[in-house]
């Protein structure tokens, strides 16, 4: 029973620790000059209509493979992709990452980095 509850306490206490780096650490990326980052919404057109970060670019997670020559001058740049929840920008990390873009961050659902935008529109 004591080993179950030091599980259960000690992923309890990595699960805490993850949610406050990943905090931490969109943050200092959301720091990054414009000219070093690209902010990707990744959600349908009419959801990106809805609201979306100021400078982001919408291409629809279905459509990232298509436009990977597009994306091709913001090869060296870091790449920020986020959907309502995650799950679609993570597949599109996917994509981006097996095609050879190295500096790609999953930032989650769009209510997790409004925040950080300098001129929300919405």
């Amino acid at each position: 029973m004591k080993f179950f509850i030091v599980i259960v306490g000690a992923v309890i206490l990595a699960f805490v620790l993850y949610k406050s780096y990943k905090k931490w650490a969109l943050g200092k990326i959301f720091q990054l000059p414009p000219g070093k980052m690209l902010v990707i919404d990744v959600r349908t057109k009419e959801e990106f209509d809805r609201g979306h970060f100021s400078t982001a670019l919408n291409i629809p997670v279905d459509m990232v493979e298509n436009q990977l020559k597009q994306l091709e001058p913001y090869r060296q740049r870091t790449i920020v992709l986020y959907c309502q929840g995650g799950v679609r920008s993570a597949a599109a990390l996917r994509i981006l990452k097996r095609n050879g873009f190295p500096h790609v961050v999953n930032a989650g659902g769009y209510a997790s980095i409004r925040k950080y935008d300098a001129n929300p529109s919405f």
